[in-house]
């Protein structure tokens, strides 16, 4: 009896540094998002309902295409020719730029939309320049950035946790 006890007691130590572990790998950027501890506390999540949006446009050439020259257009200046955040009018700016590239494939098509429609802080919003089409071309393109694959829809549904005011993400 006294030897089962011991048994359970390990077990459920050994079982606790193992969680304890998990969590440390997750809270120091391990995670599939590629997020850091840092990035975490400050990443910019948009509302949970438009995480559900579906993409309605294929990421074909076509859209990509087109939501390339849109972002060399309106986006490059801050986000930078290849994406990662420094672009000209970066040190200008309160806070860096997000770097869209390390973002790609790691967040759904509608956090991107969203983010692109509503802006915030330095980042303006762009609901009254774009329509709905142009910002899922963007979106496309964004998404096409990935090395995780370059598909818009891989992650329809992956979402943030908390709000807060910094313009990373």
């Amino acid at each position: 009896m006294n030897h089962n006890r011991i048994r359970l007691v390990k077990t459920a130590f050994l079982t606790m540094i193992l969680f304890g572990l998990g969590g440390l790998a997750y809270a120091s950027g391990s995670h599939e998002g590629g997020h850091n501890k840092k990035a975490a506390m400050s990443h910019w999540s948009s509302p949970p309902e438009a995480l559900k949006q579906v993409n309605p446009v294929a990421a074909d050439s076509v859209s990509i295409s087109s939501g390339e020259k849109i972002y060399a257009q309106l986006c490059a200046g801050c986000h930078g020719k290849s994406a990662d955040g420094n672009g000209p009018a970066a040190a200008s700016l309160s806070r860096k730029p997000t770097n869209l590239r390390a973002m790609s494939g790691g967040h759904a098509d509608g956090d991107f939309a969203w983010k692109i429609s509503n802006g915030r802080g330095d980042m303006p919003a762009w609901e009254e320049e774009l329509d709905r089409t142009e910002i899922w071309h963007l979106v496309n393109y964004i998404q096409s950035l990935s090395s995780h694959g370059g598909t818009s829809h891989m992650h329809q549904n992956k979402g943030h946790g908390s709000k807060s005011d910094s313009h990373q993400d």
